[in-house]
């Protein structure tokens, strides 16, 4: 009788157990998965840096307010390697089961769009290039391409450019750059592209090829390279002394020596706004935003997508974001939401001045 009794109340305790755990349960908040897939290590390392940081300090201000669903952040290390990324975007995907992904820069985001659209996991790429947003899945978090171009030829036509030499990377996003730039010549034939050399993102020696330039004397160099040959090709373009000055659309953001670019201009994406800057600069005690604003702008989206559909139907949250984000102020000023999934801000001037980025005012 006494083990018939002890056995009940264990029997009864278990249930207790159960129901106790189950209220608990119900009483916690749906979590998002996102996962981002970023350069933590060499090459791009410090963009990787300021992304994690930007994470911190968004979830620690958000956290402090009425929210319905909790968020959860997983950083991966692509080493800036496309092979990686595949395998990895794969790995948040298919074993993490991850809500959402994050990418960055536009080949890296062409890798994963097709599988986000297959799996139906929403996607945000910090990218240029239109076609990293083909899909339903898939929204790009930038400054309008074209824009940008636009800023650069007409900074271009102040300066009394007649004709320009284009060193262009193998990557889509450069590409597409340069596609923009060479439909807005275009429209007035006021600038001519002479030539236009196509290089890996391993090149090494650019010395032949400034040579080449240095013979064919434009006015300007494009230079549409990422990390790391921009830093290669204005090294050797300085010991080279040529006087043929260098500019490009975004390229100079990518330097990690920026003193290689000293008093030279280029057309980039929106920048922080002065109180991100602000924010962040106290926060991590950095000056230079490293692009960080542009994860705090796509954890923006996703937080107001999720919380302004109230559900964690991914179809839902899509459309809400595309319905009503126009117009929203984000850390890269007040965004243009287009219907093929662009959400961008407004193209602007830089200068390098004693190694630092500085907004020209035009």
């Amino acid at each position: 009788m006494k083990k018939q009794l002890v056995g009940l109340l264990m029997i009864l305790g278990l249930i207790a157990c159960g129901d106790k755990t189950q209220e608990q349960n119900t009483n916690q908040k749906p979590v998002v998965k996102i996962g981002a897939l970023y350069p933590m290590s060499g090459d791009g390392a410090n963009f990787g840096e300021a992304a994690k940081d930007t994470v911190k300090m968004f979830f620690e201000e958000f956290n402090k307010k009425d929210h319905k669903f909790d968020y959860q952040v997983v950083f991966e290390n692509n080493q800036l390697t496309l092979s990686k990324q595949a395998s990895l975007a794969q790995k948040l995907i298919s074993m993490d089961k991850v809500d959402v992904v994050i990418s960055v820069l536009s080949n890296f985001g062409a890798v994963v769009s097709p599988l986000a659209e297959q799996n139906k996991v929403i996607h945000f790429s910090v990218a240029t290039d239109p076609a990293v947003s083909k899909g339903f899945y898939n929204l790009i978090t930038s400054s309008n391409p074209e824009s940008e171009a636009d800023t650069l030829y007409k900074k271009l036509l102040k300066e009394g450019v007649k004709k320009v030499d284009i060193v262009v990377v193998n990557a889509t996003g450069p590409e597409s750059m340069v596609d923009y730039f060479k439909q807005r010549a275009a429209k007035d034939n006021k600038i001519e592209i002479d030539q236009i050399y196509h290089v890996n993102a391993d090149e090494k020696d650019f010395r032949l090829m400034l040579y080449k330039i240095k013979e064919n004397n434009p006015d300007y160099i494009l230079a549409q390279l990422a990390m790391p040959t921009i830093d290669i090709f204005l090294k050797q373009h300085r010991e080279s002394q040529i006087n043929i000055p260098v500019t490009g659309i975004e390229s100079f953001t990518y330097l990690t020596n920026k003193v290689l670019a000293e008093g030279m201009w280029y057309a980039d994406a929106a920048p922080a706004t002065d109180d991100f800057a602000s924010r962040y600069q106290k926060y991590t005690g950095r000056a230079n935003t490293d692009y960080a604003e542009y994860m705090d702008f796509i954890l923006q989206m996703i937080t107001f997508g999720y919380e302004g559909a109230g559900t964690t139907n991914k179809e839902k949250v899509i459309d809400y974001i595309q319905n009503n984000s126009n117009g929203q102020i984000t850390a890269v000023g007040e965004i243009t939401t287009e219907p093929d999934g662009i959400l961008s801000g407004h193209a602007i001037l830089k200068k390098i001045v004693d190694g630092k980025e500085v907004i020209l005012k035009e």
